[in-house]
């Protein structure tokens, strides 16, 4: 959607409105971090969920990334991602399909997400959590080559939360929801669409076994939650996300989303600064149009985006790249990116992912 010709009007008043109820939820008293953190029950709508995504990186070129969805009937969209210098990328063996069974005790206990040698477990809210990966990985220049991988660690966390339900920059969200016509049925929408979604930076610090050789990791790391009524792929039309670790220390966390039902361009993310302090981005100026509107984003680009009245330049190179499938490995497509970066001179590593609706081409 573009903006009408209420644009400015409409604007101001859903920032009002936001601001207000900004206002109201730091007066209130905060949901409690550990209630945050619980697994959530499933609502018993047939797309109810319940997800948590990891990724760490670090400067001398190891990446890895995975995640688990938690879905009815005891089954988890989950995947896992390792980059090792020496070999490339390796994948968890089911992938691009991430349909799962969950492990029975992540199901009986709801204490951690597991499904398939995939396991996140908490042991401190905000503060700590157990990752680990156990079992056969593809070489994905050697497709036909698995195998044996043990991850073990502790992702730790002094930084702050990122809540977006609270901490979204109002200026980027009355400015989306002002671009749309306001109807019933699109407030309805933002209702019935609507997930609670927090990120939080920290660290990893765990080993790492492929094969016979052993590796000690130092990482900087980020992880999500997510939960909500219902997760609807089908609703989706795009998005790019880009999560970038700078060799300073700074850390940020950008998306473009365009989910048509709702808003069809909503900028979000922030960045944390090396005094830990956050700070929420105001605008982006990458357009998804201009990038693999096809399904093929290109490998070396750029963009810009400002924070607290500052703006950065983001130039971003992909080192590998692959791809999977959610929503019963038909509603969308999600391609995986391991990127080299460079943010206002500085250089740093990160992980992207870019999001196709895939409903009306399935798997391709």
């Amino acid at each position: 959607s573009q903006p009408g010709k209420w644009f400015h009007v409409k604007f101001a008043s859903f920032y009002f409105i936001l601001w207000l109820r900004r206002l109201k939820t730091k007066i209130m008293k905060p949901l409690p971090v550990g209630d945050l953190e619980t697994m959530k029950p499933l609502s018993k709508h047939e797309k109810a969920f319940d997800a948590t995504f990891f990724q760490a990186v670090s400067q001398n070129g190891f990446y890895f990334c995975g995640g688990i969805e938690r879905r009815h009937q005891a089954k988890a969209n989950g995947l896992f991602y390792i980059a090792v210098p020496e070999l490339g990328l390796l994948e968890s063996q089911k992938l691009p399909n991430t349909l799962l069974d969950s492990d029975p005790v992540s199901v009986l206990l709801n204490k951690e997400y597991g499904a398939e040698g995939i396991s996140f477990a908490i042991a401190e809210p905000m503060k700590k959590w157990h990752v680990s990966y156990n079992g056969k990985m593809r070489l994905q220049k050697s497709p036909d080559r698995l195998l044996d991988v043990k991850l073990n660690g502790e992702w730790t966390s002094d930084l702050p939360y990122f809540l977006f339900e609270t901490d979204i920059s109002l200026n980027c969200l009355a400015k989306a929801i002002a671009r749309e016509t306001w109807t019933n049925e699109f407030f309805k929408s933002l209702k019935t669409a609507h997930q609670t979604h927090y990120e939080q930076m920290g660290y990893f610090t765990g080993t790492l076994s492929v094969g016979h050789k052993s590796y000690r990791l130092e990482m900087d790391a980020f992880r999500d939650h997510s939960f909500g009524y219902k997760r609807d792929w089908s609703l989706m039309h795009r998005y790019a996300f880009h999560m970038m670790y700078l060799q300073d220390g700074t850390r940020v966390s950008i998306g473009i989303v365009s989910q048509p039902v709702t808003t069809s361009l909503l900028e979000m993310g922030y960045v944390v600064l090396p005094n830990k302090t956050l700070q929420c981005i105001d605008s982006c100026d990458l357009l998804l149009y201009q990038h693999g509107e096809k399904g093929n984003p290109g490998k070396n680009y750029a963009f810009s985006f400002q924070a607290n009245k500052q703006t950065y330049e983001a130039k971003i190179q992909v080192i590998y790249e692959s791809f999977h499938y959610k929503g019963n490995n038909i509603e969308a497509k999600l391609i995986e990116r391991f990127i080299e970066c460079e943010v206002n001179g500085i250089k740093g590593k990160g992980i992207s992912e870019w999001h196709y609706n895939n409903f009306k081409n399935p798997n391709q």
